[in-house]
């Protein structure tokens, strides 16, 4: 398993906060941007890696697979109290879609074993930006607490 040192870092809005993420590839920008969501939420340096879910998910651009991803984490924790620490995704594009595909591995969340920091109800559209730069990949998104 691969440990990862977060590169994430939170910037301000108005009613919500928005995070921003660089990385080298594209796989590690979507990894550091679920770290960025999660530590919203609880320490991601606590979360024990007990449980293992398959994860696939098929959108038509990497604005609206960002969108999807972080939208799946937080459905996961809302319907399941499952959170993620750990992410053991790949990135590909398969004709006119982009897909990411793995498993993510993580805890049920529980305030009395891990602490609450924050609700997180959503990821944005809104000032969402990919960039692409030489060996770069900078995200910014903004999520509605």
């Amino acid at each position: 398993m691969k440990n990862y040192n977060p590169n994430f870092k939170y910037f301000d809005t108005t009613a919500d906060i928005g995070i921003e993420v660089t990385s080298n590839n594209i796989t590690d920008a979507f990894i550091n941007s679920a770290l960025g969501t999660m530590n919203l939420i609880t320490d991601i340096n606590k979360i024990q890696t007990k449980i293992t879910k398959e994860i696939c998910i098929k959108s038509e651009d990497e604005y609206a697979l960002l969108y999807d991803w972080i939208t799946e984490l937080l459905i996961l924790l809302d319907s399941e109290n499952f959170i993620a620490s750990h992410y053991n995704i790949t990135i590909r594009q398969d004709n006119n879609y982009y897909i990411l595909q793995g498993n993510i591995l993580g805890d049920i969340y529980d305030t009395a074993t891990y602490n609450y920091k924050t609700e997180v109800k959503a990821i944005t559209y809104h000032e969402m930006n990919i960039q692409k730069e030489e060996n770069k990949i900078k995200i910014r998104f903004i999520v509605d607490l």
